[in-house]
């Protein structure tokens, strides 16, 4: 990819993420931080994530931002560096149908199209929605663009959240995307609250971008 192509889809993505925080102050928000890891392995392996997830809402929009960040040692060698950012802006259209627009970038370090920047837009169906079960499917076209190949594509996501009990939940977020080499993301985890504000939990994050990922650790959260 061009520097002039990166440095306009890196803008475009950083006017979205911008509108985004503008907005957020005059709005209901919700943040989670997230850290885990493994550090004493037998195959001498040191595993360390990230994550920062924010949500807020307006009475006539929600945004919801994410960012993922990890890496992999084994032996002293590094063999995983990953960073993952997301940025969605949703307009309910009904109680059960909204429109979304959607932007994201990637950086794999060990992938030959280590940048990958995605803009799009679609609509969104609420599939579930009850005391203890949550459930939405989201579907949208998008342009990718990264320095192995730029191209439009498809995207499609399903997100299932449970309350299982007073304090212990079940989340599962599945990301597809089409094109030459398809992307597919797909998150677990469990979390159970310690207090209103602190969780810890286990999460496993399974990536084919093309290159296969399956990253499990133990997560101490705060939520503010």
């Amino acid at each position: 990819m061009s520097k002039k192509l990166k440095f306009v889809g890196d803008i475009s993505v950083l006017l979205f993420f911008a509108a985004m925080i503008i907005m957020a102050p005059t709005a209901t928000a919700d943040t989670k931080v997230k850290i885990g890891g493994t550090f004493v392995n037998i195959d001498e392996s040191i595993v360390f994530t990230g994550s920062l997830d924010n949500k807020w809402e307006t009475e006539k929009y929600q945004g919801v931002f994410e960012a993922d960040y990890a890496y992999k040692a084994e032996d002293g060698d590094q063999t995983i560096n990953k960073f993952k950012t997301s940025g969605k802006l949703i307009k309910s259209l009904n109680d059960k149908h909204y429109v979304i627009g959607v932007t994201s970038y990637d950086y794999d370090e060990f992938r030959t199209n280590n940048d990958r920047i995605v803009m799009g837009a679609g609509h969104g169906y609420k599939i579930l929605r009850t005391d203890k079960h949550k459930a939405s499917i989201e579907n949208s076209v998008a342009y990718l663009k990264s320095n192995a190949n730029s191209e439009p594509i498809l995207r499609s996501s399903l997100w299932y959240s449970f309350k299982m009990s007073e304090g212990v939940s079940f989340t599962n977020k599945l990301l597809w995307e089409s094109g030459d080499d398809d992307y597919t993301r797909n998150e677990t985890s469990f979390d159970y609250s310690l207090t209103d504000n602190v969780t810890i939990g286990l999460k496993n994050v399974y990536t084919k971008d093309p290159i296969e990922y399956s990253i499990f650790n133990i997560t101490l959260g705060v939520k503010f």
